[in-house]
């Protein structure tokens, strides 16, 4: 039985964590605890909490990047480096495509134009921008892994040996 698909669903499935922690403590736990800091002039555990916040971001780097390299999968590969490209020109693409410059409609059809604003202007309400970093350990990863699958060598199914028949017993 190959492996394959189950290692690359585990590959996506520590994608989709990866991102969805980083993105909840990022711009969930870290925005409230800026928010509470700038209203009581306290940051309180705002200090720790982005020290947090970094070591989650390192440890998705690692996760995601372990998790492309135990694949050895080129659909792997290929989300990985679509996904993170995606994500590290994320706000490049946006302030290019889907804003208007000095009031004029954005380059974009609108319906692009806003759903790249969306996803931008959600992703980008974290403190540190964990997601973007994790999103550039997918492009790396996921380059890594198509030059490892496209270099391999092709290796043929080793036919099994042909064993010879057991010897007839002779009459006594």
């Amino acid at each position: 039985m190959d492996s394959r698909p189950g290692k690359s669903l585990v590959a996506t499935l520590v994608a989709v964590v990866a991102l969805a922690i980083a993105h909840w403590f990022d711009a969930g736990v870290l925005l409230e605890a800026q928010y509470r800091a700038g209203t009581t002039f306290e940051p309180g555990p705002l200090f720790y909490l982005i020290s947090v916040a970094h070591l989650i971001t390192a440890a998705g780097v690692v996760a995601l990047a372990l998790a492309a390299w135990w694949s050895r999968s080129l659909l792997v590969g290929v989300g990985y480096a679509a996904v993170g490209g995606f994500l590290v020109l994320l706000p490049a693409t946006v302030w290019e495509f889907a804003t208007g410059v000095n009031g004029a409609p954005p380059p974009a059809p609108e319906p692009i134009a806003t759903a790249l604003g969306n996803w931008y202007f959600t992703l980008a309400t974290g403190v540190t921008g964990s997601v973007f970093t994790l999103g550039a350990a997918m492009l790396i990863s996921g380059l890594a892994v198509i030059g490892r699958a496209l270099r391999a060598p092709r290796r043929e199914p080793v036919a099994e040996p042909a064993t010879a028949p057991p010897p007839e017993s002779e009459p006594a």
